[in-house]
């Protein structure tokens, strides 16, 4: 992993679940509880192309502007 890039923060009732664009190719995707340090966070992993179809205007944006970050972090 050379960069990443939150994508979403979505704070719960119970746990925060955290979306990042790692590097220019994969999306990660963290749940956190919230009130226990013993619980193991969950992760799961995406292929770029499998999450964006479907999203609204909005979060293809998000998308398109992380991942040229991404692509600019990648050349220096």
């Amino acid at each position: 992993m050379k960069t990443a890039y939150i994508l979403q923060w979505i704070s719960e009732q119970g746990e925060n679940i955290i979306t990042f664009l790692v590097d220019t190719h994969v999306v990660m995707e963290i749940e956190l509880d919230r009130y226990n340090d013993n619980i193991a966070p969950v992760v799961k992993t995406y292929s770029l192309e499998s999450l964006t179809k479907g999203f609204s205007k909005t979060n293809q944006i998000k998308i398109a502007v992380a991942l040229d970050l991404a692509k600019n972090d990648l050349k220096s």
